[in-house]
């Protein structure tokens, strides 16, 4: 059995790190959930204690700073918590990681928002999709955007979806293309100066590929 297939049967999110991302606090949590600057995305392949973007950096490194696993103890780490998904199926996902609070994806659009030190379930989104979804090679979701207090997530059926970082509520919707000639989304956003930008997934179908962006605040393209 492939790792592939193996991975796909198994759909759990593990932590499998000695240290953690920081100390989480109730009010982190609850109350003063940090926003996310654009500063912040500027600097983040330098940021130890958060994981910014979907492959860590605009340059897409998938590196992390933070020096706690090293060589010596490489070979002694450990799942610090396992979390088990609703959706039962492949994961293809990278999480973000902002201040101690963990936005995970999972196929057919759910976005979980995680304790990143204990596990612990925060909220959890779950996109319902129009009549028309047309889409290859597995329904997957390899994550999410974050910018101000908002995360940003893409569809199968072709929409962006703006989520509360706080409580995963939907702040705003917006289609992207048109599901019934085969347009969707799998990849994950990228927010850059007030905006939110996402290609399209559908080659597969004839479509013509494209580049949109948004407002991050409004939606408006």
């Amino acid at each position: 059995m492939t790792l592939t297939k193996l991975m796909s049967r198994f759909v759990i999110l593990a932590v499998a790190f000695v240290f953690s991302y920081g100390s989480v606090n109730a009010d982190t949590l609850y109350g003063n959930m940090q926003t996310v600057t654009q500063d912040m995305l500027n600097r983040a392949g330098g940021d130890a204690n958060n994981f910014l973007h979907t492959n860590g950096n605009y340059a897409q490194e998938r590196y992390h700073p933070a020096g706690q696993i090293n060589l010596e103890n490489v070979g002694d780490l450990r799942p610090a918590w396992i979390f088990q998904t609703e959706i039962v199926d492949s994961m293809e996902t990278s999480p973000i990681v902002v201040n101690g609070i963990m936005y995970v994806t999972t196929s057919f659009n759910h976005v979980y928002a995680l304790n990143a030190e204990t596990g612990a379930q925060l909220w959890h989104f779950k996109h319902k999709m129009g009549p028309i979804t047309t889409y290859c090679c597995g329904p997957n979701n390899r994550g999410v955007a974050a910018y101000g207090d908002m995360v940003y997530l893409g569809t199968l059926d072709a929409k962006l979806v703006a989520l509360d970082a706080q409580t995963g509520e939907v702040q705003w919707e917006t289609q992207i293309a048109d599901p019934e000639l085969g347009y969707s989304e799998t990849m994950a956003p990228t927010a850059v100066d007030g905006k939110i930008l996402i290609g399209t997934n559908g080659g597969e179908y004839g479509i013509r590929g494209f580049v949109k962006a948004f407002d991050a605040a409004s939606g408006d393209l």
